[in-house]
């Protein structure tokens, strides 16, 4: 009795350690398992933030392109259109703006294009020259036409070798204007606004 009974007692004892390293194995796995997840939500984390910076940039050299072509207009116009008889204001009826002047103090307001509403004192984007609307990449519309101000500028000194003449009729001086595009992406959010001088002789 004695003889059958020891030998399934020390089968027992290897079977008791397998369990035990299968435990150990368990748990080292779903560790391993853990620590993959968090690697693969800290890759799908960063390739979502890239992906968004990628959009945004692509906007803003939407956004960009768009306010350089009003420029562009807005030069054409001043050149076609406009002159020292035009009704430049500091109201900037129609897009025509006056700078602000300074105060006795020497001070002067903040800058017309921080201040107007730009979608009723500016001009739109080919409403006086006749360009056709722009269009994003793939045809996608922006979220809003540029548009663009223009300022005259205090008179400009008499040319090299010109002389001023009071009684000469019109100033035969260059005249500047500042003109200052501002122009949306795709996204209504991105915003880019330009400035350029534009000397009229």
């Amino acid at each position: 009795m004695r003889s059958l009974i020891r030998p399934v007692m020390k089968s027992s004892l290897p079977s008791l350690q397998r369990r035990r390293e299968r435990g150990v194995s368990l748990i080292v796995i779903l560790v391993m398992i853990l620590a993959l997840a968090f690697i693969a939500l800290g890759a799908m984390s960063s390739s979502a933030i890239q992906e968004r910076m990628a959009g945004n940039e692509r906007d803003r050299n939407v956004a960009l392109q768009a306010a350089e072509a009003a420029l562009r207009d807005g030069e054409a116009d001043v050149q076609a259109h406009l002159d020292a008889s035009s009704p430049f204001s500091l109201a900037c009826v129609s897009g025509l703006c006056m700078p602000p002047s300074e105060t006795a103090s020497g001070a002067t307001s903040a800058p017309i294009w921080q201040t107007i509403d730009w979608a009723t004192q500016s001009r739109a984007y080919g409403s006086q020259t006749g360009a056709p609307p722009l269009v994003g990449p793939d045809n996608v519309a922006l979220a809003s036409q540029p548009a663009y101000i223009v300022e005259r500028l205090p008179e400009l000194a008499p040319c090299a070798g010109c002389s001023r003449c009071s009684t000469c009729g019109p100033s035969i001086n260059p005249l500047a204007f500042r003109i200052t595009a501002r122009a949306t992406g795709v996204r209504p959010t991105t915003v880019v606004i330009l400035q350029s001088t534009y000397v009229k002789q």
